[in-house]
């Protein structure tokens, strides 16, 4: 089998035929042709297969040939007699119907009955041209008749070499009717005038459906088995009739070398006209209900062909479990590259991000991602293969996502690190130069979480909080120590300075309470001395009166009095001096008695 994932898939520009499948006859086996294998893998949208099929030397290449409106690079048309189209061939150019964009690619078949090759040839021929189209065409010449109708025998051997499920195939003919492709009959080369029993005219697909009711008693039994078998398995019918391209027989033999203006216009607006059938008519390649992509109908064909390699019929539910397999490996390739992609394009740079940018990046390429493994394997979700490669898929992210965020987070954390390193360099320095005390503890612990604000607003990832502990590990038993050191270095200081200061304000207060004392005993002195002197003056006082009554008495008395005013004069002049002793010895003791006031107050 072609493992069409090793396919490259480059586009083809020339329009040409190429071999589809080869028929090796040395070992007797059908092969797929690899450069068929990879222009139908690399094929987008919708597509359509217009098989033809029947007796070889009927015209089958030519009629493709005019309906692709090819002519020298088309499929091979030979004038002898023998059969110049071997295995399947498939030509490059499609007709495309413009409303739709569908493409439709012709395919030829080499012709049955040849002689060269057998009977169960020409069956697995016949069964993969009915499993590969979305039309089938039979081609013959003439009108449908008894010979006609065994010609298209091999549709008896359907049911043999073509099995819908791989179990409980009692029913096959019938179930096979809902996989098989609309049938064309071609009438080549046809004169006859189309009219029933009641001789009306009727049109190609009536008269097509009186020749397979016609149940004559003169029929044969392969004739009915025949016709029974197109009636069940082929449910969308029909007929085209074409006239001899040429009218004189001697450009029959050149009849492909010959331009379109050159055939009969008859011929020419019958092939128009079926051409234009074709593109409103044909339905895209489908399989279970599903259009089927390029990759697809190429896993399709090599499954089957694997099957008739190994001597067995082609299964058309393991077909498809083979074609969803494929797809889902598909899906999961694109996937995985898609993600990879992403991954390099975000996380490329030596940047670090922050948890919520990661977390919305991820989310972002796995959506991608999976919206890609949806659209390519999502032709069946209900499916073991798919949920299987979805499981593959996430464990792919999973794995892809962790490595992301772990490459992202050793990149946070140096930045982190030189993050943390800066903001507590403030927190730090004031520790280191004593600021906080025990009466403001609540300035570091502002300082603190200013810088816990700091970090979180700076620092990224989803380790932050991580190497915020990690610091705080380490340092926080320092900062802590440096904290109370400070404090109680502050406070041992402090206590140190007052009780100094007390001591101080202590031999102050000594010293001030013995001025007081010694200013006590001066003012006692000062006391005695004052009662001493009042004595004194009381004394000089009583002796100056006696003086004075004396010198009332002695006034009379002229010469004792004159002989005395001297001694008088002396002892005022005493007096005077007494008086002058005791008011200065009043200030004195008025001076002490202040100082001790304010000694006592200080």
């Amino acid at each position: 089998m072609i493992d069409l994932d090793q396919i490259k898939l480059e586009q083809i520009n020339d329009f040409k035929a190429i071999q589809l499948i080869t028929f090796v006859s040395q070992n007797n086996k059908f092969e797929l042709n690899n450069e068929a294998a990879q222009f139908l893998s690399q094929l987008k949208g919708n597509i359509a297969f217009v098989v033809v099929c029947g007796k070889y030397r009927t015209g089958k290449s030519f009629l493709l040939n005019k309906l692709i409106d090819v002519q020298n690079d088309g499929f091979q048309v030979s004038p002898s007699t023998n059969s110049c189209t071997q295995g399947i061939w498939l030509y490059t150019k499609p007709i495309i119907n413009k409303q739709s964009n569908l493409q439709i690619y012709f395919l030829d078949t080499e012709g049955s009955e040849s002689g060269v090759k057998s009977q169960t040839h020409d069956a697995k021929i016949f069964a993969l041209a009915i499993l590969m189209s979305s039309t089938f065409m039979f081609n013959s010449i003439g009108c449908i008749d008894e010979q006609s109708i065994i010609q298209l025998h091999l549709t008896t051997l359907l049911s043999k070499n073509i099995q819908v499920q791989d179990h409980d195939n009692s029913n096959n003919e019938n179930i096979l009717g809902y996989y098989t492709p609309k049938f064309i009959w071609l009438l080549r080369d046809f004169v006859l005038e189309m009219k029933d029993g009641q001789n009306r005219k009727i049109t190609p697909k009536e008269y097509l459906e009186l020749a397979l009711h016609d149940d004559r008693q003169y029929q044969s039994e392969n004739s009915k088995k025949v016709r029974k078998t197109l009636l069940t398995c082929f449910k969308d019918r029909n007929c085209f009739q074409f006239v001899r391209p040429v009218i004189n027989e001697n450009e029959l033999q050149r009849v492909n070398q010959l331009s379109n203006n050159q055939l009969r216009e008859e011929f020419q607006q019958q092939v128009t006209q079926f051409r234009e059938y074709l593109l409103k008519n044909t339905s895209p390649k489908q399989l279970n209900g599903v259009n089927l992509n390029g990759r697809m109908f190429c896993k399709m064909i090599d499954t089957f062909i694997s099957n008739f390699n190994k001597g067995k019929v082609p299964i058309i539910s393991t077909a498809w479990e083979h074609i969803v397999e494929t797809e889902c490996q598909q899906g999961l390739a694109q996937a995985k590259q898609l993600y990879e992609t992403n991954l390099k394009k975000y996380f490329g740079a030596d940047e670090a991000k922050s948890f919520e940018e990661i977390f919305q990046i991820l989310k972002k390429i796995r959506d991608e991602s999976f919206q890609t493994f949806h659209y390519i394997a999502g032709i069946r979700e209900k499916n073991n293969h798919f949920e299987e490669y979805k499981k593959k898929l996430l464990d792919f992210m999973t794995e892809k996502e962790n490595l992301a965020i772990r490459l992202n987070d050793d990149m946070n954390n140096t930045k982190n690190e030189e993050v943390i390193a800066e903001v507590s360099q403030k927190l730090k320095e004031n520790l280191d130069q004593e600021t906080f005390t025990i009466d403001n503890l609540e300035v570091f612990f502002q300082h603190f979480n200013e810088f816990l604000t700091a970090y979180d607003k700076k620092s990224a990832g989803t380790e932050k909080a991580n190497t915020l502990i990690h610091f705080l590990q380490n340092h926080h038993p320092i900062i802590v120590k440096q904290l109370v050191n400070s404090i109680v270095q502050k406070y041992s200081k402090n206590k140190n300075q007052a009780e100094e200061e007390k001591a101080v304000q202590q031999v102050k207060e000594k010293q001030l309470l013995d001025n007081i004392k010694i200013l006590e005993q001066n003012i006692q002195q000062h006391e005695t001395k004052i009662k001493k002197l009042d004595q004194d003056k009381v004394q000089l006082e009583a002796q100056k009166k006696q003086l004075s009554d004396q010198l009332s008495k002695l006034q009379t008395e002229n010469k004792t009095i004159r002989d005395n005013i001297k001694d008088v004069d002396e002892l005022q002049n005493v007096i005077l001096q007494k008086n002058e002793e005791i008011q200065n010895l009043r200030k004195m003791i008025t001076s002490l008695q202040t100082k001790k006031k304010k000694g006592c107050c200080g």
